[in-house]
């Protein structure tokens, strides 16, 4: 076998390793997704030995001056397939740059057990407030189409059939509340999400005077994850995070679906841009929603993520084990395509165009009937399920003449309520007809959050303070972690100049 000259700093006992096999359990290429954060981390766990005596001012200011380097570098500029991981990769980078005598004080009071969980919850978090950013701005984008929609009436389907009309402002304003949720559940699995395992070590802590707590402001963590055994072993955060994106995924796949049957030729009730389209290859005449289908297919991404996830992590002992790796990959994917998902559907959802003539002429007339049947119980008092025999004998009819139902003559509906009721309230029941057009209905609804205009109007207000709220929300949590940023970048500013963690390089 091809052996790795180098032998690798961590190999102490053992002799050096196959390339095969390193390349093998190598994670270096999805650890390039928390390159910053390991880096970040490093810093503020050194800052920390540096405090507690373990690190020199002078041999601190090396550490820096190399991980400094390193980043400016990028890891496209280094051979990476000599080593594990990146946590090995940075610590060799700083061994070779300042020496072992300081290089090799860098993983003092740490394992990569502990240190890559805290990056990967460090980046996990970034993650989850930009993916709650998205949502906002889609939950913006849902208000505005429900305030251009208030006087649009539109068919609500049950089972794919005409069940009731309501304000197009309705169906919009009620997945703001759906993602609404979404957005509440990333911002609960935030909390945690954003506790330190740092300074765990390998699996129950270290006997050196270590001060986690220290580490926790610089990194901006709201508390420790206290127990070093629960610290380094558990990924429960990471199935809370991808498990709630799944959730948003299946919500965002719902709409896509209504769109796309709504965007057919044969419903017509919008229309997309040509720039959000794309054609066939063969039907000149086609003009498909590609964008909204990957979206629905790419739900199955997500799903697929959890799966595997909750697979690593059912049957792995106690204690950190190689298995873990395997949780990077499954929770990278679920956050990018979750994310970009969010994206591109505020942007389909922006430049969607109803076709009011074609909803209005496609809605079916005998769609007043549930709002009949209670117009019946109302006004002739009568129990529902009567009204309900009633409207539907009338509704035959309807069918079997060819007519709308206010288009029904008295002598039919005598004949139906005397049949029905045994009593004859044709005179009631021309009336409610009359007034029983499609708008008209909406609006006499009056139980909470039914789908009527002025409903929607006070709807709609209240969703308006409620985005207001969760942006100044979300403004907060990312004011903390630039607070923490600025805080490490100050208490080391004075060692290195120019050490920023503000701008995170793209890596390959």
């Amino acid at each position: 076998m091809e052996q790795d000259a180098s032998g690798g700093i961590y190999r102490s006992r053992l002799g050096p390793v196959s390339s095969e096999a390193t390349r093998y359990v190598s994670s270096i290429r999805e650890d390039a997704w928390i390159f910053n954060e390991d880096i970040e981390c490093t810093v503020a766990h050194d800052l920390m030995l540096m405090k507690q005596g373990y690190i020199t001012e002078e041999q601190l200011k090396q550490i820096l001056e190399a991980l400094k380097r390193l980043r400016e570098e990028g890891l496209s500029q280094l051979d990476l397939e000599k080593y594990e991981d990146v946590h090995e990769l940075i610590e060799s980078y700083v061994v070779k740059q300042a020496g072992m005598e300081v290089g090799g004080l860098v993983h003092t009071a740490r394992s990569r057990n502990d240190q890559v969980v805290t990056a990967v919850r460090l980046k996990t978090r970034r993650e989850v407030l930009s993916i709650m950013g998205e949502l906002l701005k889609l939950e913006a984008t849902l208000l505005k189409k429900a305030g251009e929609t208030l006087d649009v009436v539109f068919p609500f389907y049950t089972h794919l059939q005409q069940a009731q009309v309501a304000p197009l402002s309705h169906y919009f304003l009620g997945y703001f509340d759906v993602f609404l949720r979404d957005f509440n559940r990333l911002s609960e699995s935030f909390k945690r999400v954003n506790q330190n395992p740092l300074g765990s070590v390998a699996i129950v802590g270290s006997s050196l005077k270590i001060d986690r707590s220290l580490t926790t402001r610089l990194l901006g963590f709201d508390g420790v994850v206290e127990n070093s055994f629960d610290a380094v072993s558990s990924r429960d955060f990471a199935l809370e995070v991808v498990s709630n994106l799944n959730i948003l995924m299946l919500n965002l796949s719902r709409i896509m679906e209504d769109l796309i049957i709504w965007l057919s030729s044969e419903y017509g009730f919008f229309t997309l841009p040509d720039e959000l389209a794309f054609p066939s290859s063969a039907m000149p005449h086609k003009k498909n929603p590609c964008i909204l289908e990957l979206t629905r297919a790419r739900t199955g991404r997500v799903f697929s993520s959890l799966a595997q996830l909750s697979m690593v992590c059912k049957a792995v002992p106690s204690g950190y084990v190689r298995d873990l790796q395997e949780t990077k990959p499954p929770l990278i994917e679920a956050i990018e395509t979750s994310r970009e998902a969010v994206r591109i559907v505020r942007i389909v959802l922006e430049n969607l165009k109803e076709n009011r003539e074609r909803i209005r002429s496609l809605t079916e007339p005998n769609i007043i009937a549930l709002d009949v049947a209670e117009r019946i119980v109302e006004e002739a008092r009568v129990p529902f399920r009567l009204a309900h025999r009633l409207v539907g004998e009338i509704v035959k009819l309807s069918v079997k003449t060819g007519r709308k139902m206010n288009s029904l003559n008295e002598e039919d509906l005598k004949s139906v309520s005397l049949n029905v009721l045994g009593r004859d309230v044709s005179g009631l029941l021309m009336k409610i007809l009359k007034e029983a057009d499609a708008s008209a209905v909406a609006s006499k609804r009056v139980s909470l959050g039914a789908g009527s205009p002025e409903a929607d109007k006070m709807m709609l207000a209240d969703r308006e303070n409620v985005l207001k709220e969760c942006f100044s929300k979300l403004s907060l949590m990312l004011q903390k972690d630039t607070e923490a940023r600025m805080l490490l970048e100050n208490a080391v500013s004075r060692l290195v100049k120019g050490f920023s963690f503000s701008t995170v390089e793209k890596c390959p």
